[in-house]
């Protein structure tokens, strides 16, 4: 039932789990390169995130063995106008979906690709991943594996691990979760996303959005509380820890953390604050990336979402 699903033209397309392919939402703004690599609304909002051009097969239904074959070109000169084949296999059951990933990137813009996106002409990336809950209601499971060939470099590769437990009879129903992610020193993080919430995959608001490490040569440390107060809010914490693997490519060593809040207040509107510190080992001059020292950084924001 509703096995195939054809589609063309310009559309939003997330893969998994977001970890490799979630829309090409990337959008670095006007402050770049005399805004070159502008492509219009906010930068952390990225209300642009629909491939360009794309040709999608989906076969199979919502259970069971199930399949997409898709074919993705971007516009986006911050990505470098990437071409990609992209193949899934997935089984979805109710204890959780296992799958496969095949993304055969086949061309770039070279006139706005940085030496990373370079590679991405003939760069070929397979991943394992895995989420669910293995059939205990109160447990969340999730992770991937991505290896790269690159064609003129050495094959690099990233993976995470998360567990999390929902206390369903306790007052709040607090939920724990703990994610260790690893990403090698030239692994691309290709389109990468904000896919299950905050954290997912913008790694600390600050660090993510600013400072980095932005997903490459890092081990990074995630833990999560989150509680529900009322049926229709729910507050966070979030604390980040941030490991250089090589560090003759700079140091993004440091710290964060990030309070949130989910206020619906309507069945149209959602409001977001959140406030981070961030705290970096080393400054610019000392090998990292915040200017001027290595002080706490203090950062806040408050976003409003309608949905129609």
């Amino acid at each position: 039932e509703d096995g195939v699903d054809l589609s063309f033209g310009r559309q939003n397309i997330v893969v998994g789990d977001g970890f490799l392919i979630n829309g090409d939402a990337l959008n670095i703004g006007k402050g770049l390169a005399d805004g070159e690599f502008n492509r219009g609304g906010a930068y952390w909002l990225a209300a642009r995130k629909a491939f360009d051009q794309t040709a999608v097969l989906r076969l199979g239904g919502k259970e069971g063995w199930r399949s997409d074959l898709m074919w993705l070109k971007s516009n986006n000169r911050a990505q470098a106008k990437t071409e990609m084949y992209v193949g899934t296999l997935e089984h979805v059951s109710e204890a959780g979906t296992v799958g496969l990933t095949y993304i055969d990137s086949t061309d770039v813009d070279e006139q706005y690709a940085s030496p990373l996106q370079l590679e991405r002409d003939g760069m070929k990336t397979y991943s394992l991943r895995a989420q669910g809950n293995a059939g205990v209601p109160n447990l969340f499971l999730s992770g991937e594996y991505a290896k790269q060939d690159k064609p003129h470099t050495a094959s690099e590769d990233a993976w995470y691990l998360e567990a999390g437990w929902t206390f369903a009879d306790a007052p709040w129903t607090p939920n724990v979760s703990y994610r260790y992610s690893r990403f090698s020193e030239g692994y691309d993080t290709l389109f990468y996303g904000f896919s299950r919430g905050f954290g997912t995959w913008f790694q600390g608001e600050v660090a993510g959005n600013y400072a980095g490490p932005f997903n490459s040569n890092s081990r990074i440390q995630n833990v999560t509380l989150k509680v529900a107060p009322l049926d229709n809010l729910s507050v966070g914490a979030m604390y980040f820890n941030y490991d250089t693997i090589d560090r003759n490519l700079g140091n993004t060593d440091g710290h964060e953390i990030d309070l949130y809040a989910e206020w619906h207040v309507n069945d149209h509107l959602t409001v977001m604050p959140l406030v981070g510190l961030y705290q970096p080992d080393k400054s610019a001059e000392q090998g990292g990336t915040q200017l001027g020292s290595n002080d706490r950084n203090l950062y806040s924001q408050v976003v409003f979402a309608m949905g129609f």
